[in-house]
Parts: structure tokens; sequence; C-alpha cells
């Protein structure tokens, strides 16, 4: 997968992005789960038909309540769960 054709949606269920993505324009599919709240799509649009294409896929989402976010950081030892709460195992 190319990460160029690659975008990520902040929505409660996989189900809900595909319902929005229903039949829009440029080839909009949904791959599945980043992580809990962020699910991973694909397009196929060149740059032209992005150009076209991308306001309405954004639209779509936005009238269902879901936005286009960046990539999520992927966890790592030093901002995972622990690191969040201020676990430290070595006291």
């Amino acid at each position: 997968m190319d990460p160029s054709r690659t975008f990520y949606v902040r929505a409660p269920s996989v189900s809900a992005v595909r319902r929005a993505l229903h039949r829009a324009p440029g080839g909009a599919r949904v791959v599945g789960r980043q992580d809990r709240s962020t699910i991973v799509c694909t397009h196929t649009m060149d740059g032209h038909s992005l150009l076209r294409h991308w306001p309405v896929i954004k639209s779509r989402l936005a009238k269902a309540g879901m936005a286009i976010v960046p990539r999520p950081a992927r966890e790592t030892e030093e901002t995972g769960p622990a690191a969040e709460r201020g676990d430290d195992e070595s006291r």
C-alpha cells in the first residue's frame, strides 16, 4: 500500500466510515483499524482527481461527525500507557 494514498479517520467504528464513504468518488476504501479510535483508509486517485474529489470525501465524513486526522504515533516503551500514567518500574 502506497503511504501517500493512505489517510486516517477518527471514527467510532469501521462501519460508520464505510457508510460515509459509500459510493464516494475516487475509490476511497476502508482498510481497517489503526487503533481504538482511528480507521485506516486508502484511495486510488491521481493528483488531478484528488484535487477534485478530496473536498467531497472530507464533506461526507464531516456530515457523519468524523474527521480526517494525521497518522497516529505508534506506542513505544516511552509513550505507552504506563508512561502516560507516570508509572515507572524502576521505583
